[in-house]
């Protein structure tokens, strides 16, 4: 029995059998142009130019969970796995919420000013791993993700639950974040990092089904990420002289 693999949002999928591909082309889970290859093609080819995956005229019609998947021609672009873009962007989401939901309790009840600033920022993150998966399960995409071009999807393409994007983001703040503990973090940071850059997936995303994809990022959006940096610290500094 022939064994077929298959492209997703830049990833390789497989090895899976003729029937699977047929399925997941019948349910729409996978398009007619999406690429796949077995041994023995020269190259990989759209599933739509191979015989054996043309579809039935009178194939049923998809069922409705796939009017939810989103073919709204996002095409991932560039390496895939790129450890660094991604640290950046969830670190300057999690500024971003720091600055937004920090600064109001400063502002409401200014005596957690004098709270140990560790303690502070850990509470912050903890906090941060309920707000990070309504985004990605409501709007698709956190403002920075959205900045540097991070897709976050299920295999299918669309987008993950809430519980399903909750269990990933306390996934990534155990094994990627360690908690939040310097020493810890340092650890799982580096583990992260070899294992993404040496496997092209990290193993929360392996282990929840998700498809984590870029695009290349354009030159104006390292110049606002670069801009948005220099706008921490300046805020940082007249905070620390208030």
């Amino acid at each position: 029995m022939s064994q077929w693999y298959y492209n997703e949002s830049g990833q390789q999928r497989g090895p899976v059998t003729v029937e699977e591909i047929k399925s997941l082309l019948e349910s729409r889970r996978i398009h007619p142009d999406t690429l796949v290859w077995t041994e023995g093609m020269p190259d990989w080819k759209a599933a739509s130019a191979i015989g054996e995956f043309q579809l039935s005229p009178y194939a049923p019609p998809a069922s409705d969970p796939t009017a939810a998947i989103d073919w709204s021609g996002y095409e991932p672009s560039g390496p895939q796995a790129r450890p660094w873009v991604r640290y950046w962007a969830r670190t300057f989401d999690f500024l971003l919420f720091c600055l937004i939901l920090g600064g109001g309790i400063v502002a409401v009840w200014p005596k957690v000013a004098q709270m140990n600033d560790t303690f502070f920022g850990a509470i912050l993150l903890l906090g941060y791993n309920f707000v990070e998966p309504f985004l990605l399960s409501t709007v698709g995409s956190t403002p920075f993700k959205a900045l540097l071009c991070v897709r976050v999807r299920n295999i299918d393409s669309t987008k993950p639950s809430y519980m399903k994007a909750l269990r990933r983001t306390f996934a990534v703040w155990i094994r990627g974040q360690g908690l939040g503990i310097p020493i810890l973090a340092l650890i799982t940071g580096i583990t992260s990092y070899s294992r993404l850059s040496n496997d092209g997936v990290t193993s929360w995303d392996r282990d929840g089904g998700f498809t984590v994809s870029h695009q290349n990022v354009g030159w104006w959006r390292w110049l606002i990420l670069v801009g948005s940096f220099a706008g921490f610290i300046g805020l940082m500094a007249f905070g620390s002289e208030a």
